[in-house]
């Protein structure tokens, strides 16, 4: 019975010594300093891990057993939770419980969150103020100041400008800042995320502010454009996939790695830039990590061509 409390005991040990070693724990509380996100030392960090697909469809793969994976198999900083206006609007009390829970799994796994208003469907994010306003309100009392948590408010606006996103932004920034004066935001750009330069051209005017950009290696190429941004805005590459802009289509390894590599520093300003892999789920199409229905199985290790390559980005 002694030697059993004691294994019981190492394991806990073990457990909390790995988490303690964790990304959060080597660098604090975020911060944007120029354009590069920084640790809260003020040295250059660069946070990559895995963002889930909706999570109203896939509450299966991003989940604590997934997570745990994530963190400690897989050896990612970051884990992104999808949640789509239109689903929130069917039940706004379970969603935002739902999302806190996650929020509290990724603190206790020592990782960081990102959590995403996945606007997309309407195109201009003014379309769902009201639910902004509820759900950023909720956010950011709830989980100001905590070191682990970054806010993406607005996915991918498409077919409406610059201008329509601005005014949104600061309509939504003002509210989370009387909450959370410190805590990072993601701001998205135009086209879904891949257009840069009109936010490059008219910055919004606040701290701690970065710009999503959003890829898809085997659709977007124009890395010329990208590199001419981030010599002027702080940019955080959101989500981004191994395969087409439809989430499928086979991948593009060799594109994926010329990206991946311009992130890593090997651009003019050499520039550490951050990013999240689309996507954390078993739906049967290519940028998926998982093979149709490892997530209900809970097989972790069942994954796609995709999630093979991707999980090697994260041990290098």
């Amino acid at each position: 019975m002694k030697q059993k409390i004691l294994l019981v005991l190492a394991m806990i040990m073990l457990h909390s010594v790995t988490f303690a070693k964790g990304p959060v724990k080597k660098n604090g509380k975020l911060q944007v300093i120029g354009r590069q996100l920084c640790n809260e030392k003020g040295e250059p960090a660069q946070i990559k891990g895995m963002s889930s697909h909706g999570i109203y469809w896939f509450a299966h793969c991003m989940n604590r057993s997934s997570m745990k994976v994530l963190a400690k198999d897989w050896k990612v900083d970051a884990v992104r939770f999808a949640l789509y206006p239109n689903n929130y609007k069917q039940n706004p009390n379970y969603y935002t419980k739902q999302v806190d829970e996650l929020v509290n799994i990724a603190e206790e796994l020592g990782i960081y969150c990102i959590i995403d208003w996945h606007a997309m469907d309407h195109g201009n994010p003014n379309d769902l103020i009201d639910d902004a306003k509820v759900f950023w309100e909720h956010m950011s009392k709830t989980h100001a100041g905590k070191d682990h948590v970054i806010y993406e408010i607005c996915n991918e606006p498409n077919k409406t400008p610059w201008s329509e996103v601005k005014r949104y932004a600061n309509t939504i920034i003002p509210i989370i800042r009387k909450n959370d004066n410190k805590t990072v935001i993601l701001v998205g750009t135009p086209d879904w995320s891949s257009n840069l330069a009109a936010a490059a051209k008219s910055p919004l005017k606040y701290d701690n502010i970065m710009y999503s950009f959003h890829f898809y290696a085997k659709s977007h190429k124009n890395r010329k454009a990208f590199v001419d941004a981030i010599q002027k805005i702080p940019v955080f590459v959101s989500e981004w996939g191994t395969s087409s802009y439809t989430g499928d289509d086979g991948n593009d390894y060799e594109s994926s790695r010329i990206w991946l590599d311009i992130f890593d520093g090997n651009n003019p300003e050499k520039l550490k830039i951050s990013w999240m892999n689309w996507n954390l789920s078993d739906k049967p199409e290519s940028s998926s990590v998982f093979k149709p229905g490892s997530g209900v199985q809970q097989k972790w290790d069942n994954l796609t061509e995709s999630g093979e390559w991707v999980k090697k980005q994260f041990k290098k």
